[in-house]
């Protein structure tokens, strides 16, 4: 687990949050970059207000911020919980590792977007093939990590545990899975990212709600003001849920580095 950031260092984000927002308002302000590359943050703020008054194509924003996070939290969610377990299995039993780790080691690099249309063609045009494919963004991810943790186990505990009378289950449950949870959180974190940058891939899947459609539909018109409010949420809210997993991290596995 990565140690708390000193606060000392939080002057130099402020400080290059402001060199960036002062370049912003000079580029669109003079004129040298077109709006409909960059918008101004006049713009941004109008076109978001805006969202928030008026929403986007006869929904409101809220409804595209609900439906693309109930896309996250059940592929996610499905995939983490799912991969994580199967990757204890995998650390624990050789045999098992033995059985799933080609598939997981095939699909782990494998770019989403190369099996995006055969999803549509099993699961047909709906919220299947989108949850499918953050399902499986998530799940070699978090089932690598999980292995990898386990694998990384104290062998020196495990004996001590087995030599003090503990049964295989009793040493999985008292040693191992706390060894471990360290590497699954880090990896739950890592599977947030992932499916975040696969959400605007599933929601063009013949949708027509979400901040992923939004954006990619608002990027035909050349809305490019809308484009940046839409990955502006996107980023706020993979943030915050960053945010969240480690705050939950710190909690759960407060002794880990120490």
């Amino acid at each position: 687990m990565a140690a708390p950031e000193p606060p000392h260092l939080w002057p130099w984000r402020v400080g290059t949050i402001a060199v960036l927002a002062v370049a912003w308002v000079a580029a669109t302000g003079s004129g040298l970059v077109p709006a409909v590359f960059l918008p101004s943050p006049a713009d941004l703020w109008d076109s978001g207000v805006d969202l928030v008054t008026e929403g986007y194509k006869d929904r409101p924003l809220l409804d595209h911020i609900g439906f693309s996070l109930l896309r996250v939290f059940a592929g996610f969610g499905a995939g983490a919980l799912l991969g994580t377990a199967l990757g204890l299995l995998m650390g624990w039993r050789g045999w098992i590792d033995a059985l799933f780790a080609p598939f997981i080691e095939f699909l782990r690099p494998l770019p989403q977007l190369a099996y995006l249309l055969l999803l549509i063609i099993w699961l047909g045009i709906g919220e299947a093939p989108k949850i499918c494919l953050l399902f499986l963004a998530a799940l070699p991810v978090a089932a690598v990590a999980a292995r990898d943790g386990v694998r990384r186990a104290d062998l020196t505990r495990l004996a001590a545990a087995r030599t003090l009378g503990a049964s295989e289950w009793q040493v999985f449950r008292h040693v191992v899975l706390p060894s471990a949870l360290p590497d699954i959180l880090i990896g739950a974190r890592l599977a947030l990212g992932i499916v975040y940058g696969t959400l605007i891939a599933a929601e063009i899947i013949a949708g027509s709600t979400g901040l992923g459609w939004m954006i990619v539909d608002a990027g035909r018109f050349l809305r490019s003001d809308r484009v940046f409010v839409g990955v502006l949420i996107i980023g706020l809210m993979g943030v915050a849920l960053d945010r969240l997993l480690v705050l939950a991290e710190h909690r759960i596995v407060h002794w880990a580095g120490r």
